[in-house]
Order: C-alpha cells, then structure tokens, then sequence
C-alpha cells in the first residue's frame, strides 16, 4: 500500500483521536457542574451510545467461541485421524483467540467481570465505589489505554505498508489487519471505562443512570443497596 496514502490516513485519525480526547473529562464536569441539566443529558447519551455499540460487539465476539472451539477441535481430529493439517486452520484459533480478547473486552468491562485484585471494594458502599471506579478510571485506565493506542500506531502503519501476512507461504495474509486490532482495542476499553465513569458521576450526584441488559448486575454492586451497619 502507497506510503503516502497510509500517512494520510493516519493523520486524520490522529485528528479523530485528539478531538475525542475533551470527551474523558464529562465524568468530572458532571460532578463539578451538578445543577448543569444539558450536561448531565449529554453524558447520559453518551453512556447509552457507548454500551450499546460495546454490548453489540461484545454480542457478537461471543460466537466467536464457538467458532474457536470448533475449528480447534475439526484440527485436532483431522490430525490425529486422517493425518492432515491446514496452516490457515491451525492459524485461525490465533485469530479467534485475540479477536475474542481485543473485542471483547470492553463488554466485559461493562459487565463486571474483568479480574480484581483487591481485598476492600467489595464491601464499601455504594457510592465509595462509584468514587473508586471514577479514580481508577483517570488513575489507571486512561494511562494504559493511551499508551496501548500510541505504542500500537507505528506498528500499524508499518503493518499496513506491507499489508503482512503469515510467515509462512499457505498461511493466513491478515496479520496486519489482527495488528490493527490493538488501537480498537485500546479504543473501545477507553470509551467504556469513560461510560462506566459516567454512570459513577450521574450515581454521585443524584441523577438517573441509563438501564443495563438483565443479565448484567447493576454496576458499583449490591444492587445499588447501602450494606447494612
């Protein structure tokens, strides 16, 4: 691909990217400016968008196990019964794996279920969480994403340059492609730790919060009830 053509588009996300950037701050704005009606709307569309196109994806990602399962297991028979083998199939699960991961996981996010390491969350109260939740988002979060997208983007452009495929000559050509995935992924985790922020801010301040799917816990835990003293 024409090295100027990928340095073109480049820069136009680069552009997309900074502009997106004031967005990070609505959680905070909205706690500052708790009287601001427009403001608050905002940010509750906002979280709307946010998990519905993230739920969507996640959604999707999901039969992408199914998928996994099944072409690691058609591998594994097709080996050890009719002694054949298939690059491209025995490639696929490394596809699949990281397309479950880098798409998955802002859904995930959502729902609650990425691992915590620590010991006191569980049993603060409703809106110290929120408050936890708010900080780990700009302590943490912002940082780790940020440096995922800046790190990623040489090595997407130069990906893009060669359009790489697999090492080998009668494997998968879409390395570049699954390389691209990196910046979405760090993306997509970035939007829903600002939506989760938000749903934290709008708790702190009294305001109502967009509904979650049933099968997703309401966030902050406890079901949004006080522990008993």
């Amino acid at each position: 691909m024409e090295p100027e053509f990928i340095d073109i588009i480049a820069r136009i996300l680069k552009m997309v990217g900074w502009a997106f950037l004031p967005f990070l701050l609505t959680p905070i704005l909205c706690l500052i400016f708790t009287k601001n009606t427009r403001l608050s709307n905002f940010q509750f569309s906002l979280i709307e968008i946010i998990d519905g196109v993230n739920l969507k994806i996640g959604e999707m990602t999901k039969w992408l196990l199914v998928i996994l399962v099944v072409s690691i297991a058609f591998g594994v028979i097709a080996l050890s019964i009719f002694g054949q083998s298939w690059t491209k199939l025995d490639e696929s699960a490394t596809y699949f794996h990281a397309l479950i991961i880098f798409l998955g996981s802002a859904a995930t996010l959502l729902a609650g279920e990425h691992v915590r390491v620590d010991i006191f969350y569980a049993s603060m109260r409703v809106k110290a969480k929120a408050l936890v939740d708010i900080i780990g988002f700009y302590g943490l979060l912002i940082p780790f994403c940020l440096v995922i997208i800046w790190h990623a983007q040489g090595t997407i452009a130069l990906t893009w340059l060669s359009l790489e495929g697999s090492a080998e000559s009668d494997g998968i050509r879409g390395v570049y492609l699954l390389k691209t995935c990196l910046s979405i992924f760090g993306i997509m985790l970035l939007t829903q730790g600002m939506a989760i922020a938000g749903r934290a801010a709008l708790l702190l301040t009294g305001k109502d919060q967009p509904k979650l799917p049933d099968y997703i816990d309401p966030l902050f835990g406890a079901q949004f009830m006080e522990p008993k003293s």
